[in-house]
């Protein structure tokens, strides 16, 4: 029982080292210059990171996410003691229609604010150590892994014949989220 206990393991972490392998070979995808006022970003656009508080930080990719295309992220700062936390999704206007200033929500739901958006709220399995995985596929289901519903299905019936960007509300406990590329 012990030796197959370690060549799952071992399987295992071979899993994960050989899935992010080629981590370097994917296409960029940046924030938005358009965000909340307590975002600022850094690393060359790839990282959101809230300053302050734990409002007013709604921010967007900074080019619609093509159907069927994989968006790889990792929640970078985690700053526990919130009630409140991440959301990530879709929303069907552009980052650039929003006048400066616009973007001042407070709302653990950021649907509840921006209409044309469609969010999930992390609740379970939230952790600094994953890249999470997010992605809308042609019949309009959308899916985000690993660990977040039991099935990666987050919500259906997205519209794919409208442009759509990603939306993050970097909310609660969430304090910052980098953009590692597209697949």
């Amino acid at each position: 029982m012990c030796s197959f206990t370690f060549l799952v393991l071992i399987f295992f972490q071979c899993q994960v080292r050989c899935q992010w392998s080629d981590i370097d070979n994917l296409k960029s995808m940046k924030f938005s210059s358009t965000h909340g006022p307590k975002i600022v970003l850094l690393d060359n656009d790839t990282v959101a990171r809230r300053y302050e508080g734990g409002c007013y930080s709604v921010c967007f990719s900074d080019q619609p996410l093509p159907v069927g295309e994989t968006l790889h992220f990792n929640i970078t700062e985690i700053e526990m003691g919130w009630l409140a936390n991440l959301n990530v999704g879709i929303i069907y206007k552009s980052p650039d229609s929003f006048l400066p200033g616009s973007l001042v929500l407070c709302d653990a739901n950021v649907s509840a604010s921006l209409p044309d958006t469609k969010v999930f709220i992390f609740e379970r399995f939230y952790s600094s150590d994953n890249v999470y995985s997010f992605r809308v596929d042609e019949a309009g289901i959308a899916y985000l892994s690993p660990n977040v519903t039991n099935d990666d299905v987050i919500f259906t019936e997205f519209d794919v014949n409208r442009t759509f960007w990603v939306i993050f509300n970097i909310f609660g406990d969430s304090k910052a989220v980098k953009l590692l590329g597209l697949s």
